[in-house]
């Protein structure tokens, strides 16, 4: 043990710079891992709490059967048997809508509510929740619209009921899941019907009409590993009317869009993942070259000691298996204050612990092997001096497994760029896809080294005629001695590529981000209603914080056997910068995304026809340009149109959406949901993007570069310290040809210089061409 003690102290640097990599490499995988996963989950939370309301819960929504406790129970058990092993909250609501009577010809609906949450969900203003079954309970906004106040009677036009109103209330949050989107919690009206009174529990049974009956399906604490449970409860629920309402005798169906907003964060999640593949796969690889290069070198060190102790008898298994534990000791105490820095910070993971391990278990390999590959030379006489510039073995090493790396990146490439995502159609992640940026960015630096030799070669060609040895000699030992260099440039390659990506991803994210934003809203705020738009287009261009309006009809279009968008409004909001010309006979002049020129091999133009629903006869139109994307539509098959042809060529069709640019969309959404007096659907960019998943990749992809560029740094300084060992000889041999030391000096310092600004500028070039390609990809796709 005080032998063994001895040898570690002789060379307690190179052994301590053993931890320190280990501690590095344990913490940055381990601690990255486990952030990830943290704003991983907060992300996903995010995305479903900003979600429209109907898209965080499912509704199952029936007429009330006459047995309606046997009809609760069958569903509430069809729900159960769905959503077995998920957490989720399962919440009964009754609706009726009853005609009131007025002595006008003006007709008017109150639609009573009957939920034992709602009291909880709003502040009453006035009065007093509702008691007894006469009584009601109206939002404020309702109240003012039709000059209600407490004390106040309604009267239902069927059988004369009179109900009074014995509060006035405000809703909490007009988003809530348990609302449905109702418009009128805010306007106080939706499609003709006041409301929603709210009545005491159990009311609705004494009044007429049939009641409609709503069970609200919530998740509850929607993890990252429970959204594919989730997403298969809501493909089963969907037999649901088929099992308790066969014959559809109380239209039972299963509304609400959950699903899709799991998809989103699924998405979202496994793109996110994709790219933190990168630096973690990097700072592992870094990790082991220096770890390798550290044992490499510790091990040339002891070259005279393990001869010594070989002539002394030493057996070379004992020397190995001392040098294992030794290399193993070392690396695990780096490792082990790395993960318990990280259990006290972010929580250690089980890929933090196996990252630790294996860094243990390999560091002790390398040694012994190493060891006794030395001892093997030690028990020769003479051992032979490969020749300085024999390049050929590690040439063979560098290209098998670069060659490993570019095959099984072209396989990820091609998968991506075919798919154009990282998702399977039934939602499962394409690993092999979502690998890509990772893979590309690790092969494409390992070719970094293979090109070293050629290029100092062919550079060493032309500078031939120049006088001295200062520019000549570097870039000789460089081209003939890659063996020295590969490793040293391989490590600063990966470095400097991984910085480059983290500093392209936040500006590739936005972009994205913003594409998809035009995409899904047209703007900032974007309001869709199926019956059409009213005064609020014309009165929301002057609202504070709105610079700008435009009023769009938005219709599916059959184009032979598939289905496009038509989208028509102004020129600025279809993102055109003037009119789109007039076509040519009877033609429609429009505007095409290129994924439609493509699929009907169209140019400018040409002339198709299609098909819009409500409008009996095809329509022909003619290609006017040729887009990448349209908003509203996105990259996806698109036409755009000037509603004044539509007008022209007979098209009447009502516009159904507004898109709104705002400094303020929150409170401009807010402003739209207060005068929304029918059913719509208002989005603002946090309904319909992913950024709260999508912006953890910057952030790690920073951290992870830092790290990255630790380990590249020191595996760069260790391989070129290693080098410069090897080749202490050389110096007698460049003396005796004239060269003083402080120009031998000199020029290792050149040639450290090259090799690493070809690193650098290789390594940074490499990691922006990946981001350019890949990022726009994965991204767009996620957002």
């Amino acid at each position: 043990m005080t032998f063994a003690a001895r040898r570690a102290g002789e060379h307690i640097g190179r052994l301590s710079l053993l931890a320190l990599v280990a501690a590095l490499a344990v913490g940055g995988i381990g601690g990255t891992d486990a952030v990830a996963e943290r704003m991983l989950a907060a992300g996903a939370s995010r995305i479903l709490a900003d979600a429209e309301p109907t898209a965080r819960t499912l509704r199952v929504v029936a007429l009330e059967a006459q047995d309606d406790d046997a009809q609760d129970a069958e569903v509430r058990a069809a729900i159960t048997t769905a959503f077995t092993g998920t957490d989720i909250v399962v919440s009964r609501q009754s609706s009726v809508e009853a005609a009131m009577r007025s002595t006008t010809d003006d007709s008017r609906a109150l639609r009573l509510l009957d939920d034992a949450r709602l009291p909880e969900l709003a502040a009453l203003t006035s009065g007093e929740w509702p008691q007894l079954p006469d009584q009601i309970a109206l939002p404020d906004a309702a109240a003012e619209r039709y000059s209600l106040s407490v004390g106040d009677t309604v009267v239902l036009a069927r059988d004369d009921t009179a109900l009074t109103v014995v509060g006035t209330w405000t809703a909490d949050d007009p988003e809530d899941p348990a609302w449905h989107g109702d418009p009128a919690v805010a306007s106080g009206e939706s499609d003709g019907a006041i409301g929603p009174a709210i009545v005491a529990d159990g009311a609705l049974a004494d009044l007429p009409g049939t009641a409609k009956i709503t069970w609200e399906i919530a998740p509850v604490d929607v993890d990252v590993a429970g959204i594919p449970s989730l997403r298969h409860a809501i493909t089963t629920l969907g037999g649901l009317p088929d099992a308790v309402d066969p014959q559809r005798n109380n239209n039972t169906r299963v509304l609400g869009s959950l699903g899709d907003t799991l998809q989103r964060q699924s998405t979202a999640i496994v793109a996110t993942r994709g790219l933190l593949v990168a630096p973690l796969l990097i700072i592992a690889l870094l990790g082991t070259l220096v770890v390798g290069l550290v044992l490499a070198t510790l091990s040339s060190a002891r070259g005279e000691e393990l001869r010594l102790l070989r002539a002394r008898g030493a057996h070379a298994r004992r020397l190995a298996f001392d040098a294992a534990i030794e290399a193993a000791v070392f690396v695990a105490a780096g490792a082990i204050l790395a993960l318990a820095c990280l259990a006290v910070a972010v929580g250690m993971t089980a890929i933090a612990l196996l990252t630790a391990i294996g860094a243990t278990v390999y560091a002790a390999v390398a040694a012994g092997l190493l060891t006794v590959r030395g001892a093997g030379s030690a028990d020769t006489v003479r051992p032979a001096t490969p020749r300085s510039d024999a390049g050929s073995r590690m040439l063979r090493v560098v290209l098998v497994p670069t060659g490993f790396a570019v095959g099984l990146a072209g396989l990820s490439a091609w998968q991506l760029f075919d798919t154009g995502t990282v998702v399977h159609p039934d939602g499962t992640p394409d690993l092999l896809a979502a690998a890509a940026p990772a893979l590309l960015l690790i092969a494409s630096c390992a070719l970094a080294p293979v090109a070293a030799g050629p290029l100092a070669a062919l550079a060493e060609r032309l500078l031939r005629r120049t006088r001295g040895t200062a520019p000549i000699l570097p870039l000789r030992q460089i081209s003939r001695r890659m063996g020295s260099s590969a490793v040293a440039i391989l490590c600063l390659t990966l470095a400097a590529a991984s910085s480059a990506l983290a500093v392209a991803a936040p500006a590739a994210a936005a972009a994205a981000g913003q594409r998809a934003q035009i995409a899904l809203l047209g703007g900032d705020v974007r309001m869709i209603s199926d019956d059409g738009m009213d005064a609020v287009a014309i009165t929301a261009g002057k609202w504070s914080g709105v610079t700008a309006t435009a009023e769009i009809l938005r219709t599916p279009l059959t184009v032979g056997s598939d289905t496009a968008v038509l989208v028509a409004g102004p020129p600025d909001a279809l993102g055109f910068a003037d009119r789109i010309p007039s076509g040519a006979h009877d033609s429609i002049a429009a505007g095409i995304t290129r994924s439609l020129a493509d699929r009907l091999g169209a140019a400018e133009g040409a002339v198709f026809t299609a098909r819009i629903r409500s409008v009996a006869r095809p329509v022909s139109f003619e290609v006017a340009r040729i887009v990448d994307a349209l908003p509203g539509v996105g990259d996806g098959f698109g036409v755009a149109a000037d509603p004044e042809e539509l007008h022209s060529a007979g098209i009447d069709l009502a516009v159904n959406e507004l898109w709104l640019r705002s400094d303020t969309p929150g409170e401009t959404a807010a402003q739209l949901r207060a005068h929304a007096t029918h059913p719509v659907r208002i989005l603002t960019a946090a309904q319909v993007n992913a950024e709260p998943v999508m912006s953890v990749a910057p952030a790690l992809l920073a951290t992870g570069a830092l790290l990255a560029a630790s380990l590249g740094v020191i595996g760069f300084l260790a391989a070129i310290l290693a080098m410069t060992r090897a080749r202490r000889g050389e110096s007698f041999v460049l003396h005796a040809l004239g060269l003083r030391p402080s120009h031998q000096r000199a020029l290792r310092i050149g040639e450290t210089a090259v090799v690493a600004a070809y690193a650098v500028i290789i390594g940074s070039g490499l990691g922006t061409g990946v981001a350019g390609a890949v990022l726009p990809i994965v991204l767009g796709m996620a957002s």
